[in-house]
């Protein structure tokens, strides 16, 4: 890939790019599709730095080239009702899957490596969830409410992983977590994934706890991340507008200033 784009760079410079200048680099990114700019420039990069690291160049021309920052995705939840209709006609252990995923927030990772002695009875209910093996594996901490718990339980192994492979031994890869969940969510009529029953636990638990809350629940090392999901709120937005103190638009009784006085 690197090769390919910079024999394009070379294609528009008419030369090798070993000594490219600065400015040639900017004219070079203004000939790209914006939708390219990004892409492009990050492939280029590592060339110019190794020349200057190596001695090869005193200065790394692409060092100060100005690049778009990434576009952060609108989450897009799946609908309650295609989440309860996927849930209630998947095998037990796709169940229990779709349940961690939308009620605990876990990802097909975080599933792939639950063992029985990551979960600890609360008192009245329901389980916390450990987790160790996540996204940045940094331990943190999750729940499933009594319902979700005692509908699960069945669909988990007694002692060590929670999910053995069907065929061959050891646990279920996040692979075969991802897909095989994936592939039933189609299958029963949606074209969500099992990423978004993560999107729909988060877009829950912002309408009834601060983000900060919501952030350790997702496992989010940026609260940033956890931001886009008030995006998704429109209504609440329609019941904050609704809080405000409204105008008293009675007709008041004054008088015309346009009658003759006597």
């Amino acid at each position: 890939m690197r090769r390919m784009q910079m024999q394009y760079l070379a294609d528009y410079l008419g030369r090798d790019p070993v000594d490219a200048t600065q400015f040639e680099l900017e004219d070079w990114q203004d000939s790209l599709p914006l939708e390219q700019l990004r892409h492009k420039t990050s492939v280029i990069r590592p060339y110019f730095d190794y020349l200057h690291k190596r001695g090869i160049r005193p200065d790394n021309p692409a060092a100060l080239l100005v690049t778009p920052k990434a576009k952060r995705g609108v989450p897009r939840p799946i609908v309650f009702e295609a989440l309860e209709r996927a849930v209630r006609t998947a095998p037990p252990r796709i169940q229990a899957w779709l349940v961690l995923a939308a009620y605990g927030g876990l990802r097909a990772k975080e599933i792939a490596h639950l063992e029985r002695a990551c979960f600890e009875a609360i008192p009245g209910g329901g389980v916390f969830i450990r987790l160790s093996r996540t996204k940045g594996e940094h331990e943190r901490m999750s729940a499933l409410p009594a319902w979700a718990w005692d509908w699960i339980q069945p669909a988990l192994a007694e002692t060590g992983p929670c999910f053995r492979r069907e065929r061959g031994s050891g646990p279920v890869t996040p692979q075969q977590v991802s897909q095989l969940a994936n592939d039933w969510l189609h299958k029963s009529g949606t074209k969500s994934t099992l990423h978004t029953l993560r999107h729909w636990a988060a877009s829950s638990g912002i309408e009834v706890e601060d983000i900060r809350v919501v952030q350790e629940f997702m496992g989010h090392a940026n609260p940033a991340t956890t931001a886009v999901y008030t995006a998704v709120q429109p209504k609440r937005i329609a019941a904050m507008v609704n809080s405000f103190r409204a105008l008293n638009l009675t007709p008041l009784d004054r008088p015309d200033p346009f009658r003759a006085v006597a």
